[in-house]
């Protein structure tokens, strides 16, 4: 499969993410915002970055009659979608640092995942004969 314009999108969200947090965390930049509030953003970012492709997301999940991508994957995204969920939302109530880290590893890891998937397979989940060709 070709990566496309929502991978770039998607790219660009988690980096901005992680851009965000690591000027906040080094001290750099954006040191008068709280991490609740950079928290608030990366989250958003993530969403953001998530819901960018929805047409992959029901592919993944085998929803309006796509087949679904292999249960471990679905598996572990499931679970990282979780961890980045509860790791947000416990950044934005509680102001943690350590959870502000584990929502953009979450993220990162993700965005990873999905990037591989979609390079290296078809819309149908079989593994594509291109390579990373544009659409």
């Amino acid at each position: 499969m070709r990566l496309t314009w929502r991978d770039e999108l998607a790219t660009l969200l988690v980096a901005a993410a992680g851009l965000v947090t690591f000027l906040r965390l080094s001290g750099a930049a954006l040191t008068g915002m709280s991490p609740r509030t950079i928290g608030a953003i990366v989250f958003a970012l993530g969403f953001a970055a998530c819901t960018s492709d929805k047409v992959e997301m029901a592919n993944v999940y085998g929803a309006e009659g796509h087949r679904r991508a292999p249960m471990a994957y679905v598996a572990l995204t499931s679970l990282l979608g979780l961890a980045a969920l509860v790791a947000g939302v416990l950044t934005v109530v509680t102001g943690s640092e350590p959870m502000l880290v584990a929502l953009v590893a979450a993220m990162a890891a993700l965005w990873l995942m999905a990037t591989v998937r979609h390079a290296t397979t078809g819309r149908s989940g079989r593994p594509s004969h291109g390579s990373l060709k544009r659409a």
